[in-house]
């Protein structure tokens, strides 16, 4: 019986020890429990810190590249403003220099014309003059001509008679002598 009874006492110790170990197995899981929601808590916190930040920092850059993005804006349209003005400026300047050059040419042009009238005036000068020239030296040919034309006739007349009067002589002279 006694055996009985130490067996019972070691059974009601093991059901003891094992009692206590359940509760402190409970305990150990209850505080590992603690100890992981702890941490989950702590790393969601944490995730939750830095979502917030990341949100933060993202907001900041889209603030950020939207002030440079108005400022690219406004550069590109001061420099599509600027070249405009250049642009306004060159055409006006082209235009500017269009008229004078128009203007010169003109002026260039009519130059020309009244050298060119003054050139035809000075070649019709010296046509008219040459032909004055021409036709007073054709009279003074056709005098000299007709001089020559004059004095040859006479020329010819005079010697038509002194052949008229050799012959005239030769007769007589030929009548005056006897027959022989």
């Amino acid at each position: 019986m006694r055996d009985q009874k130490d067996q019972a006492g070691k059974e009601a110790e093991r059901e003891e020890n094992r009692i206590e170990e359940e509760a402190a197995q409970l305990a150990r899981e209850q505080a590992r429990r603690k100890i992981d929601l702890a941490r989950e808590q702590t790393i969601q916190k944490e995730q939750e810190a830095k979502e917030a930040k990341r949100k933060q920092k993202l907001i900041e850059e889209e603030a950020a590249q939207l002030t440079r993005e108005q400022a690219r804006r406004q550069i590109g349209l001061a420099r599509e403003q600027a070249i405009q003005k250049e642009q306004e400026a060159r055409e006006a300047k082209r235009k500017e220099k269009l008229i004078e050059e128009e203007a010169a040419q003109l002026v260039r042009e009519q130059a020309r014309r009244q050298t060119d009238l003054a050139r035809e005036q000075a070649i019709q000068k010296e046509q008219e003059a040459r032909e004055a020239k021409r036709k007073e030296k054709l009279i003074e040919e056709e005098a000299a001509q007709l001089a020559r034309d004059q004095a040859r006739r006479k020329t010819d007349l005079a010697r038509e008679r002194a052949i008229a009067e050799d012959l005239e002589a030769r007769r007589r002279k030929a009548e005056n002598q006897p027959p022989e």
